[in-house]
């Protein structure tokens, strides 16, 4: 069988695009370690929640490997960097409808959120 490309950034988009169409707030939950970069001060027991809206971001990039973006803390500009692994959850805030995944999985299963 061919190596194939993970399927996981392929649903981090899908949720993402469907949550910017329907006006929606993208959500992640993160687990946060040594290769994510995020405000430490922002973390709570190993894990961030980040608004990824379009208008909470700033160069925002899904790829096959990561998330990255420029988003404001406390009114200071941070460059954010999250890999795919990381990623446990994307969701709309207003209405929790999304995708969870088992953590440390690059191409993992992934769960609906929401009804």
């Amino acid at each position: 069988m061919q190596n194939l490309i993970p399927s996981k950034p392929y649903f981090v988009r899908a949720v993402y695009n469907w949550c910017v169409d329907n006006s929606l707030t993208p959500y992640l939950a993160v687990a946060v370690d040594g290769r994510t970069h995020v405000p430490r001060q922002y973390v709570h027991e190993g894990q961030i929640v980040l608004n990824v809206a379009p208008y909470a971001t700033h160069q925002f990039e899904i790829t096959n490997e990561a998330i990255s973006c420029q988003a404001r803390f406390g009114g200071v500009a941070q460059l954010l960097y999250v890999p795919l692994e990381n990623i446990l959850a994307i969701y709309a805030k207003e209405n929790g409808r999304g995708l969870a995944f088992e953590p440390g999985m690059a191409t993992g299963t992934a769960m609906e959120l929401g009804g």
